[in-house]
């Protein structure tokens, strides 16, 4: 008799905590006069709101409250250990990747580009949250997508303002008479993937007929012949897509810099994710 009664009691006391974050964060007005902040306030009451009301995910709805209210009181987030996730090691090592490379540049992210880099931690989150649960594959890829957006845009900004703030990097850029896109790399990968692919595709329904320059970047951690070669392996793995999309051969030149030129200045045997790169130049 007691144990049916204090099951539902406990269920109870436990759905009622879960759902007081959420309470809070839905009926009151946040409003902060920071990019960062206010963004992060924005996306994680997004999918606060998703779990709460549409998936009843009453411990996921939780964790984007209180993240919100955080935001709000000025709490630099950032976002959830990947090992705070219970995920097996193959999706545990994708993200794993993506943590460190949002930490890399989390500060510069925080002076230069606030409002992706918020997105980004949001989508972060979102991304382990759904890995975890395992079933929603749609909901993965949505939140996976969403952090390259904004991760790769935040690599392009941090590198224009780079470039605004040092003359000397400035004097060594190659001038666009098009278009160009920027295409990245995980740490001593070279292959493309299936959201690299996509990104050339996207670009290439402006640039169909233009002639390309593919030019092979890598950061500074290994030796400079190694990276060398990475670089223009990088480059030859965007000229098969480029092939595969139609683009004929002669249309294409490959150049690899490996350590030279970088997007983001670094010491050297320093691994940097905006320096690992093929810059795609379009009738250059």
């Amino acid at each position: 008799m007691y144990k049916i009664i204090i099951l539902p009691l406990f269920f109870l006391v436990f759905l009622t905590s879960c759902s007081a974050d959420y309470k809070k964060l839905s009926k009151g007005s946040y409003i902060i006069n920071n990019d960062f902040n206010q963004t992060l306030i924005n996306e994680y009451k997004k999918n606060a709101d998703f779990e709460a009301l549409e998936m009843h995910d009453w411990n996921s709805a939780k964790l984007y409250s209180q993240k919100a209210l955080r935001s709000f009181n000025g709490e630099l987030i950032k976002p959830e250990s990947i090992s705070s996730w219970d995920i097996g090691q193959d999706n545990k090592s994708e993200l794993i990747k993506a943590y460190d490379n949002l930490i890399a540049v989390y500060n510069d992210g925080l002076n230069n580009d606030p409002i992706n880099l918020a997105v980004a931690i949001v989508s972060l989150d979102c991304w382990g949250e759904q890995q975890e649960e395992g079933w929603q594959i749609e909901h993965i890829e949505r939140c996976k997508s969403n952090f390259l957006d904004s991760m790769h845009s935040l690599y392009d900004n941090l590198h224009k303002e780079n470039i605004s703030n040092n003359s000397e990097t400035e004097k060594f850029q190659i001038v666009k008479k098009n278009n160009e896109k920027n295409i990245y790399f995980d740490f001593d990968l070279y292959l493309i993937n299936k959201e690299n692919a996509l990104e050339i595709k996207k670009f290439l329904q402006n640039n169909k007929d233009s002639e390309f320059l593919l030019i092979g970047h890598t950061d500074t951690k290994g030796s400079k012949k190694y990276n060398y070669f990475l670089s223009k392996k990088r480059a030859y793995s965007v000229k098969k897509i480029l092939l595969d999309f139609g683009i004929k051969s002669r249309k294409i030149k490959i150049l690899g810099k490996g350590e030279e030129n970088l997007a983001i200045f670094t010491p050297d045997d320093t691994r940097h994710p905006a320096n690992r790169r093929v810059v795609i130049l379009s009738s250059y």
